[in-house]
């Protein structure tokens, strides 16, 4: 059973705040959080914080990432 939708969606929110993406061993992208519930849970329980830091506006009304305004990620 893959991840819910409610699950993709916050996995979405996640990436978009910030969150690490997973990559194999080739560096391709690992995307097996979307494969089971269970992969999802544990994919955003490790990166929940996200959720949490603030993000700046870049321009008006418009929300980034902070690598989009020139912040390393502490990944």
């Amino acid at each position: 059973m893959s991840a819910s939708r409610k699950q993709i969606k916050l996995i979405e929110d996640l990436m978009n705040k910030g969150a690490p993406i997973p990559s194999n061993d080739g560096g391709n992208p690992d995307l097996s959080m979307f494969d089971s519930i269970q992969a999802a849970d544990a994919y955003i329980k490790a990166n929940y914080h996200y959720l949490s830091k603030k993000t700046h506006l870049c321009k008006i009304g418009k929300q980034c990432r902070p690598d989009e305004y020139g912040e390393v990620l502490n990944t």
